[in-house]
């Protein structure tokens, strides 16, 4: 069961990066934060090329490209959401990604949810709604707005939208190389593209990025771990049972919002927060 303990440290120190990378953005550019992201990531990874080396097939490729390229635009966007916005209502709403996948698998495939799976996405839609409800608000239909209307909320929406595509590309790559492998070569293929963004803002302000290389090496080390900890977790048992648990990040965002950043309205939030993660729940073990 070692397997329970690695799926809470992937949402543990998926969290703790937000964490960290959020406090970071205050005082650097959210592209510098999040080709940190990959970049750092990327290096501290190389130990696993000698432990192996897997059979590269040619499609590995196609979704190395199509995923590393995306998710260039979904992570720029992911730190843009948690720079503009809260963590407790912009990092929950990654948990839509499940309820995109009912609504658009009926259109593309012909496959329609079950009854619990259509429990799943009144939970997360309900959700949402509590995530930006206010209780000094007077239009019922306002949390919805805000979610469109605000940046943060509205940036993360777009990041859910690309990793509903990546997801697919990075399948591709996994099943064409290795889990591992293909971690570690998507993140120095993001991070190594991102350097035409970073070098200009480090020609301009390089005291800047020395004065916060600490902080973008730990941002670096905490994604290093959610990867370490994601693929070892899903090696001992099936991908939806640490999917399930991974999504509990959701729950601590709200939780780590309020201790790190004093965000208000937690009980709305972490009661929205539980609310999406039941309705994850739901869809994910609704076959």
């Amino acid at each position: 069961m070692i397997w329970i303990p690695l799926a809470f440290g992937v949402a543990i120190f998926d969290s703790l990066k937000n964490v960290l990378a959020k406090h970071t953005l205050k005082n650097i550019d959210e592209y510098v934060v999040a080709w940190a992201n990959s970049f750092f990531s990327a290096l501290f990874l190389i130990p696993i090329l000698f432990y192996e080396l897997p059979e590269i097939k040619p499609m590995f490729f196609a979704g190395l490209i199509v995923s590393g390229t995306l998710n260039i635009v979904a992570l720029i966007f992911f730190m843009k959401s948690i720079k503009s916005g809260d963590l407790s209502n912009t990092v929950p709403l990654t948990t839509l990604s499940p309820l995109l996948l009912l609504i658009t698998s009926p259109i593309i495939v012909g496959e329609f949810p079950s009854f619990q799976g259509l429990l799943g996405m009144i939970s997360i839609v309900i959700g949402a709604y509590l995530l930006n409800f206010k209780r000094d608000e007077k239009n019922i239909f306002a949390p919805f707005r805000a979610i469109l209307n605000e940046k943060g909320p509205r940036y993360m929406l777009i990041v859910v939208l690309i990793w509903a595509i990546t997801a697919n590309f990075d399948k591709i790559g996994v099943v064409n190389s290795s889990p591992l492998f293909y971690s570690f070569t998507v993140q120095l293929y993001i991070g190594t593209l991102m350097l035409v963004f970073v070098i200009p803002k480090f020609r301009k302000a390089p005291e800047s990025f020395n004065k916060n290389l600490k902080a973008m090496l730990g941002v670096g080390i905490l994604s290093t771990l959610t990867i370490i900890c994601h693929m070892l977790a899903i090696s001992l048992t099936l991908v939806p049972y640490v999917i399930s648990i991974k999504r509990t990040n959701s729950i601590l965002s709200v939780i780590f919002g309020r201790i790190f950043f004093k965000e208000g309205y937690l009980k709305e939030r972490l009661a929205a927060a539980v609310l999406m993660f039941i309705g994850v729940l739901l869809i994910t073990f609704s076959k």
